[in-house]
C-alpha cells in the first residue's frame, strides 16, 4: 500500500492508541521552525504521537506540506 493508502486500522490498533491533539498553531510553528532549519519543534510533535507509526507518518507529512505551503 502507498502512502496515502485508505486502509482502516483494525480494532486492535484502535483500541491501543491514545487520542493525540495538535494544533494549528503548533503545526505552524512546527513548520515555521522546519523552514528556519530548526527540527526540534517537529521532532516534539512527533515525540507526542509515540510509536505509532503511521499516525507519526501522518503528522510529519502535515508538517511538511505546512512547511511547502508557507515556502
Amino acid at each position: 500500500m502507498g502512502l496515502f493508502s485508505r486502509k482502516q486500522k483494525t480494532a486492535t490498533t484502535a483500541s491501543t492508541s491514545e487520542a493525540v491533539t495538535i494544533s494549528g498553531t503548533d503545526l505552524d510553528h512546527a513548520a515555521r521552525e522546519l523552514n528556519r532549519g530548526n527540527q526540534k519543534p517537529a521532532d516534539d510533535l512527533l515525540d507526542r504521537v509515540g510509536n505509532d507509526t503511521v499516525l507519526r507518518r501522518c503528522i510529519a507529512m502535515r508538517i511538511l506540506g505546512a512547511s511547502i505551503d508557507q515556502q
